[in-house]
């Protein structure tokens, strides 16, 4: 099930941030879309937009399920940045070498653009950020 209710926000964010490694606290604007388990409510993957500038809009993804990654949910995504906040690209990142998400990024459409060494906290240890972009031009998922 999809929830971007506020009552799932702070959980989401949560949930996303130490997967994600995201350092800082969550912003006003910061918006999620929450993929759970309909019986349970326990979080099975998330999408945490942030960054937006009227251009750009930043995504950070985790699954802990890799039947969250439907073609419906993909498309949630890219229909969020693209239609309702009128973005003309996305950015991603990911720890550089992570091959499961690099591959995941690229099979959506997400070119890498480059890398950004020593940026990424990963467990106490600063690690090299892939960066990978996509514009709305070159998506086909909306």
């Amino acid at each position: 099930m999809v929830r971007v209710d506020n009552n799932i926000r702070e959980r989401a964010y949560n949930w996303i941030a130490p997967k994600a490694h995201i350092l800082r606290n969550m912003q006003d604007d910061d918006r999620h879309i929450a993929f759970v388990d309909s019986d349970t409510d326990e979080i099975k993957g998330c999408l945490l937009f942030s960054d937006y500038d009227g251009n750009n809009i930043f995504v950070h993804l985790a699954l802990d399920d890799p039947k969250v990654c439907k073609k419906g949910n993909i498309t949630l995504m890219f229909d969020y940045a693209f239609n309702q906040c009128k973005c003309n690209r996305m950015t991603a990142t990911c720890v550089n070498g992570y091959n499961r998400v690099e591959r995941l990024l690229a099979g959506v459409g997400f070119k890498k653009e480059g890398v950004v060494r020593e940026s990424v906290n990963v467990k106490g240890k600063w690690v090299d950020a892939a960066v990978y972009g996509i514009l709305k031009g070159e998506c086909k998922w909306v």
